[in-house]
């Protein structure tokens, strides 16, 4: 007997009680080990068990992916608890399909975002050029932006919502550049340039705000009646990823 739509988007609202709390464990441990940039060096001198610090260095090397995911799995399932399965559907497609082509398009060529190469430090590069978590990125920051605006302006129409989300996607990019590219090298700008710029390039910032817009302006509800939207979970998201990096910089400051 095929299942219908909406027994599959009860049965993914069950499963996303098991990844939320998973979620949480990792931000916190994220909270932890990137404002002290915990990482092999300090497994091997704090570890003395071989087994067990072969399975922490293994861990910590790819927890920032794991976390990643996390984050856009439970971001995904608040999409099809509030908007609907068909909507979560499209949303996904839009954003993860359209992401990966301007990345794609962005480290081969340095347009539309300036000269940069990803590393392996954030997950798993297609064809050894893009990681697979960066359009995860994009969906988390589109979607929990979306959400964030919508619930302090309720009445916004399509172009003030567009602004709203295109305002916290540059702050978060604000947020996360010298950690992604200084402190857990994500990815490296300015790879053929000595000596290197202490700032990415200010086309990357109008980049993220003007693509973060244009997304928003491709979503499309299908108007579903749900408590789900009046939920914090994309809040609560996008903050911790925000908290975390703001974290390393603080940690940074005081050193």
């Amino acid at each position: 007997m095929p299942v219908s739509s909406s027994q599959h988007t009860s049965l993914l609202i069950r499963v996303s009680r098991f990844f939320w709390p998973l979620f949480l464990v990792f931000s916190g441990i994220g909270l932890v080990v990137m404002p002290l940039d915990l990482g092999e060096a300090q497994a091997r001198d704090w570890i003395v068990n071989e087994s067990l610090r072969n399975v922490v260095i293994r861990f910590l090397s790819m927890s920032d992916a794991i976390w990643m995911v996390l984050a856009a799995v439970n971001a995904y399932f608040w999409v099809v608890a509030s908007e609907g399965l068909r909507t979560a559907r499209k949303w996904g497609a839009i954003i993860l399909v359209g992401s990966a082509v301007l990345e794609w398009i962005g480290a081969k060529t340095g347009f539309p975002f300036g000269p940069y190469v990803y590393t392996d430090r954030i997950g798993l590069r297609l064809a050894g050029v893009l990681p697979f978590t960066i359009p995860l990125a994009w969906f988390i920051i589109i979607t929990c932006s979306r959400a964030m605006v919508l619930r302090a302006f309720p009445r916004a129409n399509s172009w003030q919502l567009a602004l709203g989300v295109g305002t916290l996607a540059l702050l978060t990019d604000l947020n996360l550049e010298f950690v992604a590219w200084k402190v857990r090298a994500y990815w490296i700008w300015y790879p053929d340039q000595l000596p290197t710029p202490a700032w990415p390039p200010i086309q990357n910032y109008a980049s993220w705000f003007l693509a973060a817009m244009v997304f928003s302006l491709c979503l499309r509800e299908d108007r579903v009646i749900s408590p789900e939207r009046s939920s914090w979970k994309p809040w609560i998201i996008l903050g911790s990823m925000n908290l975390i990096f703001f974290a390393v910089h603080v940690v940074r400051w005081l050193e």
